[in-house]
């Protein structure tokens, strides 16, 4: 099944891109040794130190191979795209002149035959272009290189080895139809991730401030201050202390559960990631009749999720703005 960066998460497809997409010698943009002097000046306050570049693995040699492949081919189709027009609108306009017409009308022959044939053949040179062919298209090797260099959650750890899969794939029509409506859910399942991820992390400072611990505490000290204060005034103050730390507490537990709401979320949302993983392994020894079947499956478990974690951030979105209002 062939897959390309325009199919996949964005932010990972960006990530990719920026690597798979490099310069020859900065392929992968890591401290690889490709070609020429293994070494590498780093400088440092105490002075320069020299480090050498770690070698390739198998996956990392054999897409520095490919991108070399591709970058050869771009030549080519470069150069041909400037010179088969050209070659091409001279022999019509000599064949013109050959057969009578005038001098002017042989150049307008030869405008009229050079000029959509550069455009169609540069557009045809620029697909070549590295990072338009991984638009396209991206194979299982250039994945496998790729992959272990990002900075991934377990979500994305998990959707890139599902991405994997698909793409070592071969299924029918039918299949593959059902399976990129899978890839979309897949990318709006990251995406949900993330935001769940988000939305607990800025719930993180409020209980930092708020912690239900120490408002308890606080709390058990205010009320047992009160019962122990005599003076009609201080009793005032002190109740409206208890009155406020009993809201904050209500604040904080409330954030609380919120919090246990979407980590138990997140959990879920890996986990059906990886049950998506294991059912599209599980394809690849499914008869190609019930791969239709296998992939309609998958797609109703990642629209079930999708709706779940929809379910739940509202809730906790209407539980902090009850809180906050």
């Amino acid at each position: 099944m062939q897959i390309g960066l325009q199919d996949i998460d964005p932010k990972i497809a960006q990530a990719m891109q920026e690597r798979l997409g490099a310069q020859p010698r900065e392929f992968l943009k890591d401290d690889i040794h490709w070609s020429g002097w293994n070494f590498n000046w780093q400088f440092h306050a105490g002075g320069i130190r020299f480090k050498r570049r770690r070698e390739p693995s198998a996956d990392e040699r054999q897409a520095y191979e490919l991108r070399k492949k591709r970058e050869e081919r771009m030549g080519l189709r470069f150069m041909g795209a400037v010179w088969l027009p050209i070659l091409a609108a001279l022999a019509t306009s000599a064949t013109a002149g050959a057969l009578g017409a005038s001098e002017k009308a042989a150049i307008i022959i030869y405008l009229l035959t050079f000029l959509p044939a550069i455009a169609g053949s540069m557009f045809w040179a620029v697909r070549s272009l590295p990072k338009k062919h991984l638009q396209r298209h991206i194979l299982p090797v250039e994945l496998r290189a790729v992959v272990p260099l990002l900075s991934l959650s377990r979500a994305e750890r998990t959707y890139c080895d599902t991405l994997l899969l698909l793409s070592r794939m071969e299924v029918d029509a039918e299949a593959e139809k059902n399976l990129r409506a899978t890839l979309e859910q897949l990318n709006d399942l990251l995406a949900s991730a993330r935001q769940l991820e988000a939305r607990r992390l800025s719930l993180l400072p409020v209980l930092g401030m708020n912690s239900a611990e120490e408002l308890e505490a606080e709390l058990e000290t205010l009320r047992a201050r009160l019962e122990e204060t005599t003076d009609p005034v201080a009793r005032q103050s002190l109740e409206q202390s208890v009155q406020m730390c009993e809201s904050r507490l209500a604040d904080a537990r409330a954030f609380q559960q919120g919090l246990e709401r979407l980590i138990a979320q997140e959990e879920a949302l890996v986990h059906t990631l990886a049950s998506v993983q294991t059912a599209v392994a599980r394809m690849q020894l499914t008869p190609l009749p019930q791969t239709a079947l296998v992939a309609q499956e998958i797609a109703e478990t990642v629209t079930h999720m999708n709706q779940q974690t929809y379910a739940v951030e509202q809730a906790v979105q209407e539980v902090m703005e009850l809180r906050q209002g």
